[in-house]
């Protein structure tokens, strides 16, 4: 009968234990099943974009310059993506901090970047080029930019500027080959470019984000190409020449004139030339004629129309008439 009992209480303890055990376990499971539950929710959070801000402008080589500013959602210490394409000149900043990335080109980049953003600096900025975003079709030209980052993108604003001369193909939005078409808009931007804006919103990491636009470029006639430094250099060159030629006139006309006046008129002349307005009487020192002989001479180069005789007290003031040397004789 005792040794029964004792049987009865051993399997008792071991039960007791074992559910205990049990329990523990449980705990434990418990803990790690919510641990592994926040990690995920934490990292599913992480992976989040809260805005994403594209520009790319084309120039006329089919080179394109790309900027891109991320917003994420939190602070991330580590993110990668890919470009189609190979990228030249890459460069990323943060206000948050340095922005060390390592950028691996074969026919597709690879950007994998370590970052120490904030949660108040949550942004970061990239920039670089490619030659791979735009493809000759025929007499047409397409551009195609896969900006795709897989994750989830809440807003998307994203802007591509055309080169100048270069319009989109078709009539409107609907009818052009555009990505996005009713989430696009087309303007004439200040440069006289095409200018196309897509909004987007509520992206997730599985659709592409592939930027496309079928546009063509007019060829511009020569006299187009100058710019205005051309027509600046053009119309001094222009000036330089009419000013000399009308100088040679004038030269010309004046000679011209000297050569009809006997030697005392050319002597008075060549005076009022140099000196411009003169009193009669500083000719008469100044060429030691005799006033009877300086006042005609300048009574008959007056009545020639060569001088202006204006009286001044006891003597008078000469000027010469230049446009009547210049032009009419």
């Amino acid at each position: 009968m005792k040794q029964s009992e004792t049987v009865l209480s051993k399997n008792s303890n071991v039960s007791v234990k074992f559910e205990n055990v049990s329990r523990i376990v449980s705990c434990i499971l418990i803990f790690v099943v919510f641990i592994l539950t926040l990690v995920l929710t934490s990292s599913a959070t992480l992976a989040h974009v809260q805005y994403y801000e594209i520009n790319t402008e084309l120039t006329e080589d089919g080179t394109s310059i790309v900027s891109m500013i991320i917003t994420f959602a939190k602070p991330e210490k580590k993110f990668s993506f890919t470009i189609i394409g190979r990228v030249e000149n890459f460069t990323a900043s943060s206000i948050a901090g340095p922005v060390d990335c390592k950028v691996e080109v074969t026919g597709i980049s690879s950007i994998n970047c370590n970052v120490n953003l904030t949660k108040e600096k949550r942004q970061v900025e990239i920039r670089f080029v490619t030659p791979d975003f735009v493809r000759n079709l025929e007499d047409k030209i397409f551009f195609s930019g896969d900006f795709s980052l897989g994750r989830d993108v809440d807003s998307i604003s994203a802007s591509l500027k055309l080169p100048l001369n270069a319009f989109l193909v078709g009539e409107n939005v609907t009818t052009s080959m555009l990505s996005f078409p009713d989430k696009a808009s087309v303007f004439v931007a200040e440069d006289g470019r095409i200018l196309i804006n897509w909004r987007l919103t509520n992206i997730s990491k599985d659709q592409p984000l592939k930027l496309e636009a079928l546009y063509q470029q007019i060829s511009e006639p020569l006299w187009f190409k100058l710019r205005i430094r051309h027509f600046i250099l053009l119309g001094i060159a222009f000036a330089s020449a009419l000013g000399f030629i009308i100088f040679r006139y004038f030269r010309k006309s004046e000679k011209l004139v000297l050569s009809v006046l006997d030697e005392y008129e050319r002597r008075i002349i060549d005076i009022l030339l140099k000196e411009g307005k003169m009193k009669q009487k500083k000719i008469v020192e100044m060429t030691n004629f005799s006033k009877a002989k300086v006042s005609r001479v300048v009574k008959s180069l007056a009545e020639r129309g060569l001088i202006e005789v204006e009286r001044r007290g006891r003597t008078n003031l000469l000027e010469l008439k230049k446009k009547k040397i210049s032009g009419e004789f």
